[in-house]
């Protein structure tokens, strides 16, 4: 019986597999967006993301890398407000793909109220990167703006990273 070469290796027999979240990004539903930004000390750079009120719903991981001393905050349910002149793209991991992210995103939002605290981190000298991954990813609640913040302690670049797929909750 002859193997399809399209599910196995054909020298050790394993079976080919991705993880899910690759998978997601073969089928087209598989974004991301990076903002950078030089921040100077003490103040911020900030990254608005709104889930729309649809059952599809954004599984995110994100990464921060700064030059030095820094604080990052997440907010959820951020008042802070949406502006078209700062939008940031939307990528479709799948650059064959037409599908487009349902998440509305800007950097330096207006004036609002930050929201409740879901995550922070405070890095130091030496220790520039903080990402949450894999089994780290938050599921963002729909209709829900969620703000993301980084505090710089000296002229810094702030570099953010976010990455997500897009499922209909079937729960």
């Amino acid at each position: 019986m002859a193997l399809d070469k399209r599910l196995y290796d054909s020298v050790s027999l394993a079976a080919k597999t991705i993880d899910y979240a690759h998978a997601q990004i073969h089928a087209g539903d598989s974004y991301c967006t990076t903002h950078v930004e030089t921040v100077p000390a003490g103040l911020t750079s900030e990254v608005r993301i709104a889930a729309p009120n649809t059952t599809k719903w954004a599984h995110m991981v994100w990464s921060f890398t700064v030059d030095n001393d820094y604080a990052i905050d997440v907010y959820e349910g951020t008042a802070k407000t949406h502006v078209g002149g700062n939008v940031l793209a939307a990528n479709n991991r799948d650059r064959n793909n037409g599908n487009s992210s349902g998440l509305t995103i800007c950097h330096t939002p207006g004036a609002g109220a930050d929201g409740s605290v879901l995550w922070q981190f405070a890095g130091g000298a030496n220790k520039t990167s903080t990402t949450v991954t894999g089994r780290r990813e938050f599921v963002l609640k729909q209709n829900i703006a969620y703000l993301f913040r980084i505090t710089a302690a000296q002229n810094d670049v702030a570099h953010m990273l976010f990455d997500w797929y897009e499922l209909i909750s079937i729960g």
